[in-house]
């Protein structure tokens, strides 16, 4: 198994160094927010998912928030003490991976009746937010709007000149590898573990 995994750090070097500045540019996916039933921001990162999420949420994109793994960092507090009425707030507290995320968001959706969402995370968290959302949304007829929050200090047009994008980058792909081979949330965290930057 590590020399699947050091195959694939090679591969994804290899990979890296062949796009060039492309490579974080690719990460970051930021659609222009339509009206929506629900805003979904996906806990993690630092506050900025939360002030996007309430800053569409006060521009009046959509009525409620879905805090995916809400119990965390006390999100839900934050999210009220910004403005966000209790009654617009649905809290998802069991999510333990991207996956999970989309999974239970889904879930939701359908227990409320909602037909759309703009999905926020952080912006070099957007690649693998559509894919592992696009995945579990397949064929269920919700409209999914997927827009990053910029402020993260991530600099995708020069990902290669800190060692924080650097190693962000490089353990996205990472991440996006091991999730199109079914790898999630502990597994996949125990995988990066036995890897050192």
């Amino acid at each position: 198994m590590k020399w699947m995994i050091l195959f694939i750090i090679i591969g994804l070097c290899v990979f890296l160094v062949f796009l060039g500045r492309e490579a974080g540019e690719f990460l970051v996916i930021n659609e222009e927010p339509v009206k929506s039933d629900v805003i979904i921001m996906l806990s993690g990162g630092g506050i900025e998912r939360l002030e996007k999420s309430v800053e569409l949420y006060q521009q009046v994109y959509a009525p409620f928030l879905i805090i995916s793994n809400g119990s965390e960092d006390n999100l839900a507090q934050a999210a009220q003490t910004m403005g966000v009425a209790r009654n617009s707030l649905i809290l998802e507290n069991k999510a333990k991976s991207t996956r999970d995320n989309a999974f239970y968001s889904k879930e939701l959706m359908v227990k409320y009746q909602f037909d759309s969402a703009i999905v926020i995370s952080s912006n070099f968290h957007m690649r693998r937010v559509k894919s592992n959302f696009t995945q579990v949304f397949r064929g269920s007829g919700i409209r999914l709007t997927f827009t990053s929050a910029s402020r993260t200090g991530y600099n995708p047009d020069q990902w290669w000149s800190t060692k924080t994008d650097r190693k962000t980058t490089v353990v996205e792909y990472i991440k996006l590898v091991g999730n199109f081979f079914g790898i999630h949330g502990n597994l996949a965290k125990e995988k990066l573990e036995e890897i050192s930057f």
